[in-house]
């Protein structure tokens, strides 16, 4: 070799050398992006299609474990257990098509999917206590985690009553700030990892502004993360408080005893209804007008939710009216009347029909994953519970012809 073949090969190594250094400290990089895309690391929770799991869970293994079986959890610590994990409503979808029920203004719904991924308790103190919750929550369209329509951060807060049974935990609303926005939809369909990649951006853009970490542990790192870093990486949304009640009011979910099709046997009978959590805004029945983000920018939304969770359900009654347009004549008679006041709807259901979601999967911190090594212990296990619904997680949980068939079911019974 020619001793200028020599000095080539030195000044390309450099120039390599140069941009993956760059790459690397970039507040919003992620080592997985140094992979090309036919060759990905393995990570925990990832299935092959080849690789199927042979044996499924009837419900959830709890992500947090309590010390002793004794004491009976508390209602907040009931709700944080179950408040994980995925949920689709194809089946509601494909009911409405049948009947002939199209999105919008044809009285049917869009095909939801939600994935709530908690922030994993990884220190042995953090376990059994009434502690804040932070969740990830993302919701896409056509069981296609590509297409994210909404990212949502929410702050589970205990209750501050000492009366168990009069609980209220309160569920404040955030925005992802953009780079981390645009950071998770690259992995979306690895919600397991998200919360380390939250991790590890924050640590990047500490280190950065610092020069270096001035913590002197792990633990610190993480507890400093919990209390100061994830608000760091966050907006509130102002105003949008969800209240979970464990002395709810029927008056305020009367969907639970609607006929969502004129059929009696559809209707929940109120054993059932009390085997679920039930939430409502704080500001109550009127709702609140905020502006849009994730629709039209700018624009004023007149919001309402009700939400219902079961073990296996995730019923969400959220809608939108535009304040500002004139009053007119709202279809699927005096309820969507009385629920809108004649302003015109922007989303949600027009017969006043919530989402009704499905468990697919949970999400849960294994044993092996709580230690002190806060970005090792911040990868979940996305567990499969529900085999039929398995198909909306993403392209590693389907083939491409059984994606194609799910979708033509629903336009077959269009």
């Amino acid at each position: 070799m020619s001793w200028k073949a020599v000095v080539l090969l030195a000044v390309a190594f450099v120039q390599l050398s140069a941009v993956t250094s760059f790459v690397c400290n970039r507040p919003d990089f992620s080592p997985r992006f140094l992979h090309s895309s036919t060759h990905v690391e393995p990570r925990r929770g990832y299935r092959l299609l080849n690789h199927r799991l042979t044996s499924r869970q009837n419900k959830c293994t709890a992500i947090h474990e309590h010390k002793s079986t004794e004491d009976e959890p508390s209602y907040y610590q009931r709700l944080i257990e179950r408040f994980q994990g995925d949920f689709d409503n194809y089946n509601q979808v494909l009911q409405d098509r049948k009947r002939g029920l199209l999105p919008a203004e044809g009285g049917g719904h869009e095909h939801i999917h939600c994935t709530l991924v908690p922030c994993p308790n990884l220190l042995g103190e953090e376990l059994d206590t009434d502690k804040e919750q932070w969740v990830i929550a993302a919701f896409y369209l056509n069981g296609n985690p590509k297409q994210i329509f909404r990212f949502r951060v929410y702050r589970m807060m205990p209750p501050q009553m000492k009366d168990a049974s009069l609980s209220t935990v309160r569920l404040k609303l955030h925005t992802l700030n953009p780079n981390v926005d645009q950071c998770l939809r690259f992995c979306s369909e690895e919600p397991w990892t998200w919360w380390s990649e939250v991790y590890n951006m924050w640590m990047n853009m500490t280190k950065s502004e610092n020069g270096s970490s001035s913590m002197s542990s792990e633990h610190e790192q993480w507890q400093k993360f919990q209390s100061e870093g994830v608000h760091e990486m966050i907006s509130p949304l102002k105003g949008c408080d969800v209240l979970w009640n464990s002395q709810w009011n029927p008056s305020d979910h009367l969907y639970l005893y609607q006929d969502e099709y004129g059929q009696s046997a559809a209707r929940l009978d109120s054993i059932q209804a009390e085997k679920a959590f039930h939430a409502t805004m704080e500001a109550g029945p009127d709702g609140v007008i905020v502006d849009s983000i994730s629709m039209t920018p700018g624009k004023r939304i007149l919001i309402k939710d009700e939400l219902s969770l079961w073990e296996d359900e995730f019923w969400i009654n959220d809608r939108g009216y535009d304040p500002d347009a004139d009053v007119i004549d709202v279809p699927g008679g005096a309820h969507n009347m009385k629920d809108s006041g004649g302003l015109p709807y922007v989303y949600g259901n027009r017969r006043g029909i919530p989402y009704k979601l499905q468990r697919v999967a949970c999400m849960t911190n294994k044993d092996e994953n709580r230690v002190v090594d806060a970005p090792a212990g911040l990868i979940l296990s996305r567990d499969v519970i529900n085999s039929e619904l398995e198909w909306t997680l993403g392209d590693s949980y389907r083939t491409e012809a059984l994606y194609k068939e799910k979708l033509q079911d629903l336009e077959q019974q269009s």
